[in-house]
């Protein structure tokens, strides 16, 4: 019975583990995504000045020119940023992003139709999908 317990235990720390572990993602250009056990998800930059984009992200896509991401505020924003953002449409919205990884150029919250507009402007490849 106490081999069965025992078992038991060390299953459940691993399934635990398994389902609220961090998780990294390298997306190029010095640029990752940062998921913490779904608690605080964003995109951030290992060079000074390279910008962010702050939790909560949704979603994001990437090749190696650029990162689209959808996102969804968390207010008051973490401390850990250095930049505040605004967000016109309030924190209830989900917005758009886009950087550009060569330039180190993270434009700033859109909702969808400007997303749209800023993606044509700078060539955004239709394979970059966000559901």
């Amino acid at each position: 019975m106490s081999i069965k317990l025992h078992i038991l235990f060390f299953l459940s720390v691993f399934i635990l583990h398994c389902c609220s572990s961090d998780y990294t993602e390298n997306l190029g250009g010095d640029y990752f995504f940062r998921g913490e056990g779904g608690l605080l998800n964003d995109i951030l930059c290992r060079k000074p000045n390279g910008g962010v984009i702050p939790a909560t992200v949704l979603d994001y896509d990437y090749d190696n020119e650029f990162i689209i991401a959808k996102q969804k505020p968390k207010l008051p924003q973490d401390p850990l940023y250095e930049k505040e953002y605004i967000y016109k449409n309030g924190c209830d919205k989900v917005y758009y992003w886009l950087i550009i990884k060569s330039d180190n150029f993270v434009l700033v919250p859109f909702d969808f139709e400007e997303f749209k507009l800023f993606r044509n402007k700078y060539k955004v490849s239709d394979n970059l999908i966000l559901e």
